[in-house]
Formats: structure tokens, C-alpha cells, sequence
């Protein structure tokens, strides 16, 4: 299965690295250094995982996970910052974050397995929600 990542940061130098990290990786990635921007690609395309960034111009990474959430559930967001706070972290948790993880990101696998394990728990829910369906019929 194709894995569509879309990362999201302001930083031009985050996007680029973690963008080519993932293309060698063999995901279908995009990038955007624009939240606002992000939310409308979300909306036009079916991205499987997002990795975004908290501290954003705009629209902060927390509220670009709320309004993922509520457009598509089970829309996977990885959240990244440079600057961690209880608060912050919290935030990511009570909105549906699968992760957080701090800036700068020396290990690029642990960022990838998240993303993984991500798919992973993506992959069960349409299992189930498969299997539902096809004992309706």
C-alpha cells in the first residue's frame, strides 16, 4: 500500500530533509510551509499520516490537528516541535496526536518507525471496518 505523507512546518530546511528522507523511504510525499495551505491539500487529497510542527505562523499545529481530526478521524498526526511544554504535549494527546516529538529530530528511524506504527493502527481500523461491513451483507 502506498503510504501518502504530508509534512508540514515552516522551516523550509525541516520539510526538504524530512521530505527526501521519506522519498528515499519510498512514501508518496508532500510538503507545505504553510498551515493554512496544508489544511486545503488535506481537504483535496486522501494523506494517510501528517507530520506537523506546534509553533507555526498562521495557524498553530494544534489547531491544524483539531480541524484535521474533524474533517477525517482517522487522519494520523505526528506533531514536532522545537519548544516543549506539558501544555503543548497535553494538546497533542487530548486532539488525537500519535506522537510528539522534540526539535531537532537526530534520529530520523524514530520518526519513521512512528510513522510505521501509524500505518500500522490505520491498516487494523479499515481491517475492522471492512469486516464489519461485509458482515452486513
Amino acid at each position: 500500500m502506498d503510504v501518502k505523507l504530508l509534512i508540514v512546518d515552516d522551516e523550509k530546511g525541516i520539510t526538504d530533509s524530512l521530505g527526501r528522507y521519506f522519498k528515499l523511504m519510498d512514501y508518496d510525499v508532500a510538503v507545505s510551509n504553510n498551515p493554512v495551505k496544508a489544511l486545503e491539500m488535506i481537504c483535496q487529497d486522501n494523506y494517510m499520516v501528517v507530520i506537523s510542527d506546534i509553533m507555526m505562523p498562521g495557524m498553530s499545529g494544534i489547531e491544524l490537528l483539531k480541524e484535521i481530526k474533524k474533517y477525517n478521524g482517522m487522519i494520523q498526526v505526528i506533531m514536532m516541535t522545537g519548544v516543549i511544554t506539558i501544555d503543548n504535549v497535553l494538546s497533542c494527546l487530548s486532539n488525537g496526536a500519535n506522537e510528539c516529538f522534540l526539535k531537532p529530530l537526530d534520529d530520523l528511524g524514530v520518526i519513521k518507525q512512528a510513522v510505521d506504527d501509524s500505518v500500522s493502527k490505520l491498516n487494523k481500523w479499515e481491517r475492522l471496518i471492512k469486516s464489519m461491513v461485509s458482515r452486513k451483507d
